[in-house]
């Protein structure tokens, strides 16, 4: 047995923190979401899913969620990557937003990034459209349009700090330590 991070990975900056993380959780296995099999699950210690935040909620996650009468006893981990500014609210609305109350989960939130031409294009045509009825609609800073958002689309920003991991792998060290002592 051994650990397993689960991931969805749309633009490549979750799976950054994906290749950190399965150095630093040995043993373990990686698995993209669409391609979780229910044994993986049954069959590890941890668990570990990373998804990209949209419009609060983690994508993917559902997908494992649906399985959670297989978690058993297993320390579960949940980190979304995302842009926007981290605060009390925002992480409260992802866990609204993706019923993580009913669930016995940790959940970390980091920066990710944002790369256009790494998009789908449907997903470009759904960004753009969100950002345009922004500005149209005046939720946009002030004084900001359509085309400084799509110029600031253009260069891709990527956010990521995999040492943001550290606390989430601290946190799964001690519960594993602790669980080693309370069987002994």
């Amino acid at each position: 047995m051994g650990n397993l991070i689960v991931y969805k990975s749309n633009t490549g900056f979750t799976k950054k923190y994906v290749d950190s993380l399965e150095r630093r959780v040995l043993p373990c296995e990686v698995v993209e979401i669409s391609k979780l099999k229910k044994s993986q699950i049954k069959n590890a210690d941890a668990i570990f899913y990373g998804g990209p935040l949209r419009n609060n909620v983690i994508e993917g996650l559902d997908k494992l969620l649906k399985h959670d009468k297989l978690f058993g006893d297993k320390d579960v981990f949940v980190f979304c990557t995302g842009v926007q500014p981290l605060d009390a609210q925002k992480r409260q609305d992802v866990i609204d937003a993706n019923g993580l109350s009913y669930y016995h989960v940790r959940l970390y939130i980091y920066p990710g990034g944002i790369d256009f031409s790494k998009m789908s294009p449907l997903k470009q045509k759904m960004l753009k459209f969100g950002l345009k009825k922004a500005v149209d609609s005046g939720q946009a800073p002030a004084g900001t349009t359509a085309e400084m958002i799509e110029q600031a689309l253009s260069v891709p920003r990527d956010l990521v700090n995999t040492a943001e991991l550290d606390r989430m792998v601290d946190v799964y060290h001690m519960s594993k330590l602790r669980k080693k002592s309370n069987n002994i």
